[in-house]
């Protein structure tokens, strides 16, 4: 068996569309995925710095963001210590990220939860009670920090990052 054999989508699969995309990476903020190609010696001086200990290493060894229980506090230590020009702390925001709340979200199933509105500091997460049977909770995107705070505390995993500039293009 090839070793490729593994990870080659079945006939059925990419016919019916259902082919595995890889999760897009979500590199630190301050930079791009250009800056981070460009500049980037897999030196680890930013995930060394990064008191939450949300930065790490992609196969290729470059800086991405992993939310697993932590929140990034926008506190520049990696940026500082990067001895390279991969950040650009003269950006008017950290970066373009936001969240989404999925269907999976227990509100449309009518069950209370607004763990994530509780947790969100720039309250860019509102509950809507207009919304039935039990509300829905409204993202603001101009107040989002994309912060990643409410994605641990969801206990269903209906929040999801978005970062505009890996929006995939239909078709």
């Amino acid at each position: 068996m090839p070793a490729h054999a593994s990870t080659a989508p079945s006939r059925r699969a990419f016919l019916t569309g259902r082919v595995a995309r890889p999760e897009p990476e979500f590199r630190p903020p301050w930079t791009d995925e250009a800056r981070v190609q460009a500049h980037c010696t897999s030196c680890n001086a930013c995930a060394e710095a990064c008191p939450e200990e949300i930065i790490e290493f992609d196969g290729r060894g470059r800086p991405r963001i992993r939310f697993r229980g932590g929140e990034c506090t926008f506190c520049a230590a990696c940026a500082e210590a990067c001895p390279e020009p991969v950040f650009d702390l003269e950006q008017t925001a950290p970066w373009p990220v936001t969240v989404d709340i999925g269907s999976s979200c227990l509100l449309s199933a009518g069950i209370t939860c607004q763990l994530c509105t509780d947790i969100c500091d720039p309250r860019a997460l509102r509950m809507d009670l207009s919304v039935r049977p039990a509300g829905a909770i409204q993202v603001d995107a101009n107040a989002c920090t994309g912060c990643g705070a409410c994605l641990a505390t969801c206990p269903n995993n209906a929040i999801a990052i978005r970062d505009p500039r890996q929006q995939r293009s239909p078709g």
